[in-house]
């Protein structure tokens, strides 16, 4: 039987038969109960937004619910009933809208009167513009595009300071890509709250987890976004899930390139035959993870408490070898003293007696309940001859309290590891794992052999964004892009911003417009996004003209410190502290220094991690340090000649890294600390660059970047004569490298060595002593020093050049016939008494066979001194008279004369 929906009913009672309908036009009938279905009005929302598969139904702004179905008005129509569907959303409207306004409009103003967010954009899509201008414009747009009435967003929550529950599945949580004690805690956190954080310091497993957050989320049928400033974040996360067979998950969206690159590769999504099951095995598979998440808990506690055990154990150990060298004790006494306890010492008597010793002064007479103490607990009855060694009974205690300390850690490891194997630690987690998998394949294979085939195109395919998603749920972008690769007002259930503590809160403010939930992962220790100092002066006035929370400050704030601003405790956010890249000797430093001993190190490593390399001079000039460029490369080319490409050289300055690159061997890589964020290297060799310790080089977030970048070795050049005060980055680092290993095997002597390093203040006795002893040659310090180079090494002591000799500060003009190869600027420079530095002629028929030019650091670092060097080169050029430029912060000038003059004669 078909019912029909009737408007015009004014009344209904229910009667014994059925029910008496009264119409607006006043006639009544009786109706049995199977001529009606009859729904009471349960409840009526006013000035609602009604939602239907996820676009906004402008017509109506009121909703009675009937229980079964819906019927939207307004004040002058209403729909026809509609059932209730998932597909369909009801949502108050956004009362207050003036925060939303206010911080959107800063934003706004940010962007238009800075107009400098950065962010990297492919050459060809930058039509003549700065890319900067064009991440400005895209970001402007998107936020003049915001629905402000819009509540359902996480930015709706974010300006609102609400962080509401999320309404869990009762699917049973899977781990597909393993797991451990902290990573499993983030994957639920995140799977309940509207904005959540993950910390993830280096090496913690945060794209594992992000991964786990990813299977989870598709089990629910939910759409996620995964996003970061930088390409090479998110492209990380799509080759893992293709690595394990999940690549037809993932869309590539972003900027037009890869949006280009995608669907020109886009291939028929086939899920692999093996990812069926049977769902007796779904069942079993189901209840295997119930069973074995429970017994797993208490595992990681053990595996956990294991590695904390053994950095305790070397720490111990570390501490007792200080102890033996600054508090020698003889093997004949320990002897005696060992002899005289009565009492069995174990590690709690002894941490007792060491309590007991130093409340006491042992050069005073015991009092006699100290001696009963002494015989009672610990069975010293003979305290005459106790007393025969009361300076060395300190020592003695010292050592053995850290004795029975590493004996009792050794032991814990050993009852720890004993737990594990009894309670099958390894094997439960590969069933865990393995069941998970069963679970998310099996998912997989029944939706993907199910879906028809569609094709997408880069033009249409947001047309069909339901479907589009429905076969790619994970969506890859970048911050920038992620607004303009999806409809307009379209919410994914998810967002994931991944290195998030240089993600700026403008980027993110848009990609939370376009996500329901919210899962920050980052670290707040490693480097923030960059704001020059022209951009924070005037941030700060708009900031004040808008009188905008500290939260949203766009200078001092990434996503990931504007949320813990924000929300305080209210915003959930689990650390991932187990830690598996390091040597645990260099993560030992981080997790001392930035990390509050948080991290449980899941890394073993008995190699020597660390170096120290001393250059003999400071150097440094222009951001860039040339004797620390030639140290370095010495070093690797001396050490790691059978595999340059395990070398990563880092600095603070780009005009260093720069340098260094050109120099160092094929294979081996530098580059600023700020980009080596997120890599890693077996070896990292750090130059300090700067003689001393500067606010900027000495960040703590660089340097811990810099230091959890190494694997295997870490090793450090810098200045023998830096100063390292504490408190500081870098003073710290120095220490804990010296006091954790060998200074005598750390600390290496630099190689390289220049005549000019007198010029330095490290040999401030010997450059005055040189100098009052050639008062006959003029010039500067830096000219004194290869004239006698020249007179006395290298001319006077080399057979082959017994026909050269060398004429001081010669006039340019004096070689010069004709003019006409030079132009009117050159020409009016020769004439202007320019001179070189030295010539080098033939003593028999007065040739000039090469001349050499000292250039100073300082005084060849002016522009206009630079420009005159210019000219000098092009004018030898013509002359075709070769030339060699010495540095003072360069080495080996005699080799470097000696090769240049043999060159110039033609000897070589």
């Amino acid at each position: 039987m078909k019912f029909e929906y009737r408007s015009d009913v004014s009344n209904v009672v229910r009667t014994d038969n059925g029910y008496h309908i009264t119409f607006n036009n006043g006639r009544s009938y009786n109706y049995g109960t199977d001529k009606v279905q009859y729904y009471p009005l349960i409840s009526t929302r006013d000035d609602v937004r009604i939602y239907v598969n996820g676009k906004l139904n402008n017509t109506y702004n009121t909703v009675d619910n009937y229980g079964r179905y819906l019927i939207f008005r307004n004040e002058k129509q209403c729909s026809s009933p509609i059932e209730k569907n998932t597909d369909i959303e009801i949502c108050e409207v956004k009362k207050n809208v003036e925060q939303t306004k206010s911080v959107i409009d800063y934003f706004k103003n940010i962007l238009k009167r800075i107009g400098d967010v950065p962010f990297d954009i492919p050459a060809e899509e930058t039509e003549n513009k700065n890319p900067n201008q064009i991440s400005s414009e895209i970001l402007l747009k998107a936020l003049d595009g915001l629905d402000l009435l819009e509540s359902r967003s996480a930015l709706s929550n974010y300006i609102a300071g609400a962080n509401p529950a999320v309404r869990t599945s009762q699917e049973v949580l899977i781990y597909p890509f393993g797991c451990n004690e902290s990573q499993k805690l983030a994957v639920e956190t995140s799977l309940k709250n509207s904005i959540s954080i993950v910390e993830g310091p280096p090496g913690t497993g945060k794209t594992q987890t992000i991964l786990n957050i990813i299977a989870n989320l598709i089990l629910q049928n939910k759409t996620v976004a995964i996003v970061s400033n930088n390409n090479s974040a998110v492209f990380n996360v799509r080759e893992k899930l293709e690595k394990y067979g999940y690549g037809m998950l993932v869309a590539s969206l972003g900027n037009n390139e890869n949006k280009a690159s995608f669907f020109d590769n886009i291939e028929e999504q086939i899920v692999n035959p093996d990812f069926e099951i049977s769902k007796e095995q779904l069942k079993k598979a189901k209840t295997e993870i119930e069973e074995l998440d429970s017994i797993l808990s208490t595992c990681f506690k053990y595996r956990n408490k294991l590695a904390i055990l053994k950095v305790e154990l070397s720490d111990a150990e570390i501490e007792f070898n200080h102890i033996k060298a600054e508090q020698p004790l003889n093997p004949n006494i320990k002897s005696v003293l060992n002899k005289k306890f009565f009492r069995k010492l174990d590690f709690s008597k002894i941490l007792k007696l060491k309590n007991l010793l130093s409340s006491i002064d042992l050069d005073r007479k015991l009092s006699v309940m100290i001696k009963l103490r002494l015989i009672l607990q610990y069975g010293l009855f003979n305290l005459n001859k106790i007393d025969q060694y009361r300076e060395e009974l300190s020592t003695y205690i010292n050592h053995k309290f850290y004795e029975l300390h590493i004996a009792k850690i050794e032991k814990d490891i050993s009852d720890t590891k004993n737990w594990l194997i009894s309670n099958n630690e390894e094997s439960n987690l590969k069933h865990f794992i393995e069941a998970s998998k069963k679970v998310f394949n099996g998912m997989l294979f029944k939706k993907y052999s199910c879906l028809d085939k569609i094709e997408f195109n880069v033009k249409d395919y947001r047309k069909e964004f339901a479907d589009f998603t429905r076969r790619y749920p994970v969506i890859l972008s970048s911050t920038l892009s992620l607004n303009t690769s999806i409809p307009k007002g379209y919410l994914f259930d998810y967002l994931i911003i991944d290195e998030s503590s240089q993600v700026d809160i403008i980027k993110s403010a848009v990609c939370f417009s376009c996500s329901r939930n919210v899962v920050v992962v980052g670290d707040r220790m490693q480097l923030t996004h960059i704001v020059d100092k022209q951009s924070q002066e005037v941030a700060e006035l708009i900031q004040t003209e808008y009188d905008i929370s500290p939260a949203y400050d766009y200078v001092k704030q990434n996503i990931l410190s504007s949320l813990k601003n924000l929300y305080g405790n209210n915003v959930k956010s689990v650390l991932l502290k187990e830690h598996y890249r390091c040597h645990p000797t260099i993560i030992g430093f981080c997790n001392k220094k930035y990390y509050n001993n948080n991290l449980v190190v899941m890394t073993e490593g008995d190699n020597h991690p660390f170096r120290i390399i001393e250059t003999s001079i400071s150097g440094g000039r222009d951001n860039h340090n040339q004797r620390q460029i030639d140290e370095t490369d010495f070093y690797i080319r001396e050490n790691y000649s059978a595999g340059y490409t395990k070398v990563g050289v880092i600095a603070p300055y780009r005009n260093h890294a720069n340098m260094m690159q050109k120099q160092l061997p094929d294979g081996a890589e530098a580059d600023t600390i700020h980009k080596y964020q997120g890599r890693e290297k077996d070896v990292i060799i750090f130059n300090t660059v700067k003689n001393k310790i500067e606010e900027f080089i000495d960040n703590p977030n660089l340097i811990n970047v810099a230091v959890s970048r190494a694997v295997k070795e870490f090793i450090v050049v810098k200045p023998a004569s830096m100063e390292l005060p504490h408190g500081t980055n870098i003073g710290d680092l120095i220490r804990y490298i010296c006091y954790t290993t060998d200074p005598n095997e750390t600390i290496v002597k630099g190689n390289i060595c220049s005549v000019f390093d007198l010029l330095y203040k490290e040999y401030n006795k010997v450059f005055i002593s040189f100098i009052s002893s050639n008062k006959n040659i003029k010039g500067s310090a830096a000219e004194i020093i290869i004239h006698k180079l020249l007179s006395e090494n290298i001319l006077l002591n080399n057979s082959q050049f017994s026909s050269i000799d060398m004429v001081r500060e010669y006039r340019l003009r004096d070689l010069i016939r004709d003019f006409q190869a030079f132009s009117e600027d050159e020409i009016q420079f020769i004439k202007n008494n320019s001179r070189i530095d030295f010539l080098l002629y033939n003593k028999i028929d007065k040739t000039p066979v090469l001349a050499i030019e000292v250039d100073g650091v300082s005084f060849h670092d002016n522009e206009l001194q630079q420009e005159r060097d210019r000219k000098k080169n092009h004018i030898l050029e013509i002359l075709g008279l070769p030339l060699l430029r010495l540095s003072t912060d360069g080495h080996n000038e005699e080799d470097r004369i000696i090769e240049s003059l043999k060159v110039a004669m033609g000897l070589c």
